[in-house]
Order: C-alpha cells, then sequence, then structure tokens
C-alpha cells in the first residue's frame, strides 16, 4: 500500500520512505496498521493499547516510543504532520489523505457476513454431530428401564 511518497510493504512489514526503508518491530509496524486501516478515525491511547500491547504489557510510555519510531520511519514532523496527528489528552489519528477515487487499506481482521455465516454453519453441523454421537453413546450403554407392577 502506497502513501505518496511513502510506500508499507505489509509482508515484510517494512516502509519505504524517501529517506529509505526502515524495518519496523512488530508492535510498531502493529501501531501503523491500527491506525492506517481506520484514517480520520482518533484511537484513544488506551484503545491502542490494549489493541497493540495488552492491558498488562502496555503503557504510555511504551506508546509514544512507538509513535516516535513511526513518525521516524515516515518521515513524518510531529509539528507539522502528513500522517499522524497527535490529538491532544485523547490518542492519535491517521490523517493522511489519499488521492481522490482511491481507498483506505483494507482492515487485516475483517469478519464479514460471509465468515459470520459461515462459522455459524460450522457450530450448527458440530452441534448436531455431538447430539448424535451422544444420543447413540446412551443407547449404546444404557439398559432398557425396567418397569415394576405392583398390586
Amino acid at each position: 500500500m502506497a502513501f505518496g511518497d511513502v510506500t508499507i510493504d505489509v509482508d515484510r512489514r517494512r516502509v519505504r520512505a524517501p529517506g529509505g526503508a526502515s524495518c519496523l518491530e512488530p508492535r510498531t509496524f502493529d501501531l501503523l496498521m491500527t491506525l492506517a486501516e481506520r484514517p480520520g478515525l482518533t484511537a484513544s491511547r488506551d484503545h491502542l493499547i490494549e489493541t497493540v500491547w495488552s492491558p498488562d504489557q502496555g503503557s504510555y510510555v511504551a506508546l509514544n516510543r512507538a509513535v516516535a519510531d513511526l513518525r521516524k520511519a515516515l518521515g513524518d514532523d510531529d509539528q507539522a504532520p502528513r500522517f499522524i496527528e497527535t490529538v491532544p489528552a485523547i490518542g492519535y489519528r491517521w490523517i493522511y489523505e489519499e488521492a481522490p477515487g482511491s481507498r483506505p487499506p483494507e482492515p487485516r481482521w475483517n469478519v464479514g457476513p460471509a465468515w459470520v455465516a459461515a462459522g455459524a454453519a460450522l457450530a450448527i453441523v458440530v452441534g448436531g454431530v455431538a447430539s448424535l454421537g451422544a444420543y447413540a453413546w446412551a443407547q449404546d450403554d444404557d439398559p432398557p428401564p425396567r418397569v415394576i407392577a405392583r398390586r
């Protein structure tokens, strides 16, 4: 995917900018994708920490460092940003404007209606097989009930 003079190689997790190519640390690359997949939307610091790290591993310091590393790789300036805007007291926003008619990158973890339907069908099939297995097992091992009549 390309944003002006910056190219992001998703498979190699690299960024190529006018200043050269940069291999990004895994969390820094995940931060890039999290922001770039939702252009114009502000992501809170807490949301980014929970998404990219985990609540017990991430911190504001780690996030700020990753943003600084990302800006350096993109050749971005926090005083006059082209890509990542700081939203004071809230978080960060991907602000790069695509050329007219272009689309932002597709989210990597997009679960569309077809996948939801396939998952539901699979759950029904697995549940049905499990129920039949339990029924057959109960039929084979359980003796028939005896009825004792009292007079």
